[in-house]
């Protein structure tokens, strides 16, 4: 009798077990990370083409595609520069963690954006062609650059900023404060 109730309690133990750890095996496979062999720190980003990058703060770095990724995209790294490229007709959605970083390039259709604030102590953003940014960032000094068709959407605060536009670029600041701005044309 007496073993008989171990069997059933170790066969509802096991049921319960397997419950729980097969929906977790399901959703990781469900991820799509990206094959590198090492990232090394850097601190400059470019990134060109169909994607959309989302740009997080944090002590470690690493790259993942994004939940909802469809797309392509080809990565490569010279240096202390993240090279990110979108290889194909649909988006791809990567998410980015940084740890420092001082100068962001986007071109053609790419689209960047931050989740959460980007605090750095200087910060270069520089858009071409199609691009599109959403940054949150605190810093001291912040020079952007906007070219051709391109928009960016600022907010949080810099002490000096350098804007530097092309004839129709789209700015957009909410809640974004500046002690000091220097325009050119």
């Amino acid at each position: 009798m007496k073993l008989i109730k171990n069997q059933i309690a170790m066969t509802t133990v096991i049921i319960l077990l397997l419950t729980y750890i097969f929906p977790i095996a399901t959703q990781a496979a469900e991820n799509k990370p990206i094959k590198t062999d090492r990232v090394s720190p850097f601190r400059k980003i470019i990134i060109k083409g169909n994607v959309d990058v989302v740009l997080i703060q944090r002590s470690e770095i690493g790259i993942s595609y994004a939940n909802d990724n469809e797309g392509k995209a080809r990565i490569t790294q010279q240096g202390d520069v993240l090279n990110i490229t979108g290889t194909g007709p649909t988006t791809g959605k990567l998410i980015v963690y940084v740890a420092e970083i001082y100068r962001i390039e986007a071109e053609d259709n790419a689209t960047v954006s931050t989740d959460g604030i980007l605090a750095t102590k200087f910060l270069q953003i520089i858009l071409k062609g199609n691009a599109n940014a959403n940054i949150y960032t605190t810093s001291q000094g912040l020079y952007t650059a906007i070219y051709d068709q391109s928009t960016l959407y600022l907010k949080g605060n810099t002490d000096t900023h350098f804007l530097l536009m092309d004839k129709h670029p789209k700015l957009t600041f909410d809640q974004f404060a500046v002690l000091q701005t220097q325009l050119t044309k």
